[in-house]
């Protein structure tokens, strides 16, 4: 419960005045690995209602705060999740420590990289873990979405294009141009971002359609 307000200040301090127990991160996250060095607890030991709750309240407690040196508790955390709340808060917290890494843990890739190539997670699933790689520049994140887009759901090809179109154009320009054009019209509501970075990163900036 502790963890869970933490979270919460934490997101609502992001409209401003702050979060009023900043000053005990690293408490927070002192508590939040040692809980997810151990199994997630089932439902009857922890009073919640849902199985592995413990989990998803030290991943969101970290959520803002995890570190590199955190990828390895985030990987386990992600592999063992058992919930949709429990998965997407490890894969928020595989973002930020993905994005303040300057190598990438493998154990961590090859974790969120099991579940977005997976056949047995639905799409939901397969999609977030595919987010964490966002805002991720190296050229690993490049190779991942790249796997996605060759996908037959356009909810994944469209998150893998937008990887690819904010930080890999440069190199995968082709193959996003290919897919798009390969698109219906009615494909998920994000495919815009990936016309407009086409259209941005054109030389001429001639408008893109997706039909050239």
């Amino acid at each position: 419960m502790a963890l869970d307000h933490f979270h919460h200040a934490d997101a609502v301090s992001r409209h401003g005045g702050g979060n009023p127990f900043a000053h005990h991160v690293a408490e927070v996250l002192d508590r939040a690995r040692e809980i997810l060095s151990a199994p997630p607890a089932p439902s009857s030991e922890t009073g919640a209602e849902k199985d592995g709750a413990d989990h998803a309240s030290a991943l969101l407690a970290m959520l803002n705060h995890a570190r590199p040196e955190d990828s390895g508790l985030i990987a386990s955390a992600l592999r063992q999740a058992t919930t949709p709340d429990a998965l997407e808060a490890a894969t928020m917290a595989a973002a930020t420590a993905l994005d303040r890494s300057t190598v990438l843990d493998e154990e961590l890739i090859s974790a969120l990289r099991d579940i977005i190539s997976g056949e047995s997670v639905g799409i939901w699933e397969r999609v977030e873990a595919l987010k964490a790689f966002n805002n991720v520049k190296s050229p690993r994140a490049a190779d991942i979405a790249a796997q996605a887009l060759e996908s037959d759901d356009h909810d994944l090809q469209v998150h893998a294009a937008i990887i690819l179109a904010t930080h890999h154009l440069s190199t995968h320009r082709a193959v996003v141009e290919q897919v798009v054009e390969s698109w219906p019209e009615n494909v998920p509501y994000p495919a815009a971002a990936v016309l407009d970075a086409l259209h941005a990163d054109r030389p001429d900036h001639t408008r893109w359609s997706g039909n050239e």
